[in-house]
């Protein structure tokens, strides 16, 4: 148990073993030391020098021998906290690159293209990223929704929604035309139309439009979205599910 603390807070399982000899042997040379801890002699120097730097380990010279003691072990607080400070200077210092790493992050030169997502993992993963990229009074539209779909992935979705919602995006989705018992339900959600598609349109897969985004989805077997970015078929599939909406059922 102390040893898996220990190893969480950085320390090796060399160290601890050195440390916790020191603690039992007290004021040591370094022959009782590599014998309790059962570390290589090669090794014990590097060992104990690595402990004296984080400050757990002090050493003095009595008639021209070397002694190593551990330091009280409240020690160990001090050097989470110097290990705490030392990553919020990191993460500070990380803070004032990031933009200057921006300006070198050309768009045309990093222009995504294509972008397959597979498994539940990346289903989740492509439509958390849609929230990132959406922003408030924004569309996305959804055309072909099925039934199987659905119910493989409701609760999620219907969590997804919510946060849509209170980023303020606003959603139309074309069911299938068996999909009523789910669509009445998210007809009630704010920012949200439905209509249904008819029956000869049934479609296996589905499709996300929003933004230069076209990504086509299919969750019969493992679940795989596949994403164009391009303007252009963004463009056309926008008309088309604003020419199947005008054709659908309320």
């Amino acid at each position: 148990m102390y040893e898996d603390i220990l190893l969480e807070i950085g320390l090796t399982k060399s160290e601890i073993a050195v440390y916790f000899a020191l603690l039992e042997l007290g004021k040591s040379t370094t022959g009782p030391i590599i014998k309790k801890a059962q570390i290589a002699s090669g090794k014990a120097y590097l060992i104990l020098d690595k402990l004296v730097l984080k400050g757990l380990v002090t050493y003095g010279i009595q008639s021209g021998v070397k002694y190593f003691q551990a330091k009280n072990p409240e020690r160990l607080l001090d050097y989470l906290e110097e290990k705490e400070n030392n990553l919020k200077q990191k993460k500070d210092d990380l803070r004032k690159v990031i933009p200057l790493l921006k300006t070198q992050f050309d768009e045309k030169k990093y222009k995504l293209i294509t972008e397959t997502y597979e498994g539940w993992k990346g289903f989740r993963t492509f439509y958390e990223w849609t929230l990132k990229e959406l922003a408030e009074n924004e569309e996305i539209l959804v055309l072909g929704v099925s039934k199987p779909a659905i119910q493989k992935f409701n609760a999620y979705i219907m969590d997804w929604n919510l946060r849509r919602i209170q980023k303020k995006i606003y959603m139309k989705i074309l069911y299938n035309h068996d999909c009523r018992e789910f669509g009445t339900i998210r007809k009630k959600l704010k920012l949200t139309s439905v209509r249904y598609l008819p029956a000869e349109l049934e479609t296996p897969a589905w499709v996300v439009i929003f933004k230069d985004y076209v990504t086509t989805i299919n969750v019969h077997q493992t679940p795989l979205c596949f994403l164009i970015r391009n303007n252009e078929s963004a463009d056309t599939y926008r008309k088309y599910f604003h020419f199947l909406w005008s054709k659908s059922k309320v």
